[in-house]
């Protein structure tokens, strides 16, 4: 046992949970899972106050190609799982993910599992821990995923009993009238919005599609990089990234081979922001715009902010009522005396 490891097992669970949630809270980063699956947390979720429960609450993962939310759950080994009785507690049904420190056992009837290094996990727990805004990167990666499967379940409706060409034109269409209706002072006539129309049946971004189809793209995350520096028509950048954000990409989700939908969610949770949105300097002042991903969480809360219900409240209804081949929603553990 290397010493990172011997200074961990030392101390309480408790005390390294909040070093864990951080190391996790990092979407674009691609993990591997002790059976081999390729893994991305795209949210960390919740810490659970509560000793009862698993430990982190409406967290997100992209497991192989097929987004899973739920419950994650930290011990220090994998065995302890067995030891501690998650497997007959019915509050830990929700668990999607355990994350160790060691995997000391073959076992495999037992849920997916991540190793966290130990010597990149101290290295957390000894970083001091930034300042945050009131709004959490945590909140934001949350509604970012909720507006990425949103969209795609829009889009999924737009390509039923369509070809390709059409779907996306109808997609397009669509968005562009609700970004007319949007802007107080258009930056586009409606001429050259016709005009950009006209164009999207030809465009490079539909042959995407209709490649991605096809299992015909070589690098799905180099080509969509590719895709939002190229025009449609005369279009600025802005637009450009909206269409990408709000058109191309999730229907490439609905659209994709399982391979090819990976590199759909790898982009999105990688892609630097290239233009910012100046509403969101506004309303969220100390939040980064760095990357898309952010930009769409903030749109997202933005248009949650009135809703009673919480983000894991809406992925838990999702799970029922999305037409989605790659999202599931994990079983919702008994509420807490005090949740009722």
């Amino acid at each position: 046992m290397n010493d990172a490891l011997t200074k961990l097992f030392a101390s309480h669970e408790t005390q390294i949970h909040p070093a864990v949630h951080r190391w996790l809270s990092e979407p674009s980063r691609v993990h591997r899972t002790v059976s081999g699956k390729r893994l991305q947390v795209l949210s960390p979720g919740r810490i659970n106050p509560h000793h009862d429960g698993p430990d982190f609450l409406d967290a997100a993962i992209l497991l192989d190609s097929v987004v899973l939310v739920g419950s994650i759950e930290f011990d220090k080994q994998r065995s302890l799982w067995v030891a501690h009785h998650h497997t007959t507690n019915a509050r830990y049904q929700s668990v999607v993910l355990h994350v160790v420190l060691e995997s000391d056992t073959d076992r495999d009837d037992l849920p997916e599992a991540l190793v966290v290094p130990a010597d990149e996990l101290l290295n957390v727990i000894e970083t001091p821990m930034p300042s945050e805004p009131n709004t959490t990167l945590d909140e934001i990666q949350g509604y970012a995923l909720l507006r990425l499967l949103r969209l795609s379940a829009q889009h999924a409706e737009y390509y039923r009993n369509r070809t390709i060409r059409e779907g996306f034109a109808y997609s397009v269409r669509t968005f562009l009238e609700q970004y007319a209706k949007k802007r107080r002072r258009p930056t586009y006539a409606a001429e050259r919005l016709d005009y950009l129309l006209g164009r999207v049946a030809e465009s490079e971004h539909v042959q995407f599609l209709e490649a991605i189809v096809g299992g015909q793209v070589l690098v799905v995350v180099q080509r969509l990089a590719e895709l939002t520096r190229t025009p449609i028509a005369d279009e600025g950048q802005h637009l450009r990234n909206e269409i990408m954000t709000n058109c191309v990409v999730p229907s490439a989700c609905v659209l994709a081979s399982d391979r090819d939908r990976i590199g759909v969610f790898t982009w999105y949770w990688s892609a630097e922001a290239t233009t910012p949105y100046a509403h969101l300097v506004r309303e969220f002042p100390l939040v980064p715009q760095r990357y898309v991903w952010q930009q769409q969480g903030m749109l997202e809360m933005l248009r949650q902010q009135h809703a009673t219900t919480t983000v894991g409240d809406v992925f838990r209804t999702y799970g029922t009522l999305l037409a989605l081949d790659f999202y599931r929603a994990a079983e919702e553990p008994p509420a807490l005396e005090d949740e009722r």
